[in-house]
């Protein structure tokens, strides 16, 4: 009878464990009520009690042990309660916002903060005095690029130097160089402080917004003028290879105005120009650059850009000339009005009302010297994705960013960094270069990587990408990065320098918390002296709801000299070698699998394949500068190859401001087409153009073998446009 009792108890506690209810015993007469049944009482004999004592030390042996367990899952029931109810406060107990075992996050160090700081971050302070003002402007003159003076040129001549040439010039000496710069300014106010921007620096100010370090009583403050005036169409010099470099975090108000006469790969960021901005300098061509989250209170003047990108800046005086095309999205003040562009004119693209905008993270420095990531936040709404935006930032302390800072050996930069990473920290990588042995993998939301003054990570050998993130991660900031590529010693199925998610792994992302590409700088060649430096593909995005910030993408078209090593198109350039056919290899600047993808300033450069192939549906672009390689033979053509395809399933895909240039150098290159995309209703392109820049060959026509193309020497530099990609209305033929 006890040990019938006891069975049904079992059958009991173990419903209530797991939600049941307990069935009813098969003598029970009443389906409310359990009975009891009673059997008639024996004679109990000593072996009949030594049997009971037995079956008793059982019963509670049993019980214990259903009592035990019984407790053990209702701990467990209520912890998964509370893990299920506090998902906010989990993430935010991870300083990167993402999640990570409680034990092992206990064991994890702070870091120092102030952090420890290499010899390539200098922090200067408002001068005071006017020996201060002297020593702070012969200090930053260290950092910038080294001078030629027209003495020193025409010394090497006997001709007599012509009175229209400038006193000096800066140089592009160190344009392949290892040394990276961030120069950081504490916030209060410089007065008196003239500097040029070299080549991989950036100039970065520490106060919460951009007037916290403000330069004025200045004639030029931080700037960058034309190079190698005495040698490129003298005396104008050029800006077309004046790359890598930054101002963020700052406002100014200089006597000339700011000057900023470069191109690709340098960013003019958070800034308040409080006088005129001048992005150019006299006849000096460039071509093209990025101005975001800014207030220029004077005018903004093009001068003779090939094209330029403004994202999210206020302009209380309007902006003025520009070359081929000018691109204005989430643009406030006197923002031009959109047209299709002339000969001579450029195309004015305008979105009024961009549905999203990332900034990118930048740090600060407390009163006490304390260090802080802010990380701005996605914007969805009217009123935060229109104009500059400063403040209402994360803030998260330096105790849980790791500072990296580069060696020579590429376990060890891995090692260090991936720890920090895989302790949910924060990277902010302090300037130079860090060749790694594996790829750098990105595992929890929200976490940061963070390039100070052109931090390089020089891929994997084996053609792993620089950085990995994982899927189905949100929130991720990559940031000021440049990513090299490298000689290969082994082979994977695809390369490349960085990638997004996995290839076989469906990952539509969060729209509500995209991840951020900003300031990402790709390039395969250029500063190595080995030519068969590679990769198959510079980014590769299969996640979804990225948004990218300015990029530049570039199979490099000159490469440093060896010594001793002679031009091999010397009437091009003395300084550099040209790439040539099978050097510095890669078939792809970028390819997007993933869905509504966001690229707003994209440039995609020289790659011996498509530049760009766009997979995924619901994808964005705004801005796209390309350049088809100078190298390759009728091959090229003969393959179908485009600046810019959108793939065969694509059904809705939007795009503005998309130029594509040719320049085949070596052989006769015919294109037929510049963009490539599938007879869709919603594929919707506007200022269409291409541009015949020099030497042999064509491209046809503009997007799907429609719209017009240059037919003579005479057309050189000219665009020839559609208005959209029906090109109803051909301009420029």
């Amino acid at each position: 009878m006890d040990d019938d009792l006891d069975s049904t108890d079992d059958i009991q506690l173990s419903s209530l464990i797991s939600g049941k209810r307990a069935p009813r015993h098969p003598d029970d007469e009443d389906a409310n009520r359990r009975i009891t049944i009673h059997r008639p009482l024996e004679l109990e004999t000593s072996s009949s009690l030594d049997i009971k004592l037995e079956k008793g030390r059982r019963r509670r042996f049993n019980r214990f042990v259903i009592l035990f367990v019984a407790l053990a899952a209702a701990l467990l029931i209520i912890a998964s309660l509370i893990w299920r109810v506090l998902p906010v406060n989990r993430e935010q107990d991870n300083t990167a916002g993402g999640t990570m075992d409680s034990s092992k996050k206990d064991t994890v160090e702070d870091e120092p903060n102030p952090p420890i700081l290499p010899d390539s971050i200098q922090i200067f302070y408002p001068p005071k005095t006017e020996p201060e003002i002297e020593a702070l402007n012969a200090e930053l003159s260290k950092f910038s690029d080294p001078i030629v003076t027209k003495e020193e040129f025409f010394r090497k001549t006997t001709l007599p130097p012509p009175p229209n040439y400038p006193d000096f010039t800066y140089t592009s000496d160190l344009h392949f160089t290892s040394k990276r710069t961030a120069l950081l300014f504490a916030p209060g106010v410089y007065e008196g402080i003239d500097f040029e921007v070299a080549y991989y620096t950036s100039v970065l100010g520490l106060g919460g917004k951009p007037t916290d370090v403000t330069f004025t009583n200045c004639d030029k403050g931080p700037h960058v003028d034309a190079i190698n005036k005495f040698t490129t169409r003298p005396p104008w010099g050029s800006g077309l290879d004046t790359f890598w470099r930054s101002v963020e975090n700052i406002a100014t108000n200089a006597r000339e105005g700011m000057r900023w006469a470069a191109s690709q790969a340098a960013p003019l960021r958070r800034v308040h120009v409080q006088s005129d901005l001048l992005l150019f300098e006299g006849d000096a061509w460039a071509s093209g650059g990025v101005l975001a989250n800014a207030i220029v209170d004077g005018q903004v003047n093009f001068g003779g850009q090939q094209q330029y990108l403004l994202r999210n800046v206020e302009l209380k005086q309007g902006a003025v000339n520009g070359a081929w095309s000018l691109v204005f999205v989430g643009c406030t003040g006197e923002t031009p009005s959109e047209n299709s562009g002339s000969k001579s004119g450029p195309s004015i693209s305008v979105d009024n009302f961009p549905k999203l905008r990332i900034e990118k993270p930048f740090i600060t420095m407390k009163e006490s010297g304390e260090f802080e990531l802010r990380v701005p936040l996605a914007a969805f709404s009217q009123s935060d994705v229109l104009g500059s935006q400063f403040g209402g930032e994360e803030v998260r302390s330096f105790t849980g960013v790791k500072l990296g800072v580069p060696s020579t050996d590429g376990a060890d930069n891995y090692l260090i960094l991936q720890k920090a990473l895989d302790e949910g920290k924060d990277l902010v990588l302090s300037p130079g270069e860090y060749p790694l042995a594996a790829s750098l993998e990105v595992k929890y939301p929200n976490q940061v990587i963070l390039g100070l003054g052109y931090a390089t990570l020089k891929a994997p050998l084996n053609g792993s990408p620089c950085i990995l993130v994982h899927p189905k991660v949100p929130g991720v900031r990559i940031a000021g990065i440049m990513l090299e590529a490298s000689v290969l010693t082994g082979t994977i199925p695809s390369s490349s320098l960085l990638q997004w998610g996995m290839p076989d792994v469906d990952d539509v992302g969060d729209s509500k918390n995209p991840g951020l590409l900003s300031d990402v700088f790709c390039r395969v060649g250029g500063a190595s002296y080995d030519r068969h430096v590679s990769t198959e593909v510079m980014i590769q995005l299969y996640s979804g709801n990225i948004y990218g910030d300015n990029l530049w993408l570039w199979r490099a078209d000159h490469v440093k000299l060896h010594p001793g090593e002679e031009a091999n198109f010397p009437h091009i350039s003395p300084y550099y070698r040209q790439t040539v056919m099978g050097e510095c290899q890669v078939r792809n600047g970028m390819k997007v699998y993933g869905q509504a993808v966001t690229m707003v300033g994209l440039f995609i450069e020289h790659t011996t394949e498509d530049q760009l192939i766009w997979e995924g549906d619901n994808g964005y672009a705004a801005f796209y500068q390309c350049e088809l390689p100078y190298d390759v033979d009728q091959s090229y053509a003969d393959k179908s190859f485009v600046g810019y395809r959108i793939g065969p399933d694509v059904k809705i895909h939007t795009a503005r401001g998309i130029g594509i240039y040719s320049n085949f150098r070596d052989f006769d290159v015919n294109v037929a087409t510049a963009i490539s995309h599938p007879e869709s209703d919603g594929i919707v392109m506007s200022n269409l153009f291409t541009v015949y820049l020099d030497n042999q060959g064509k491209i046809n026509s503009v997007v799907n073998g429609k719209g017009p193309s240059a037919v003579s020497e005479s057309d050189r530099g000219r665009p020839f446009r559609c208005s959209d990609n029906t090109c109803s209305d051909d301009i420029g033929s």
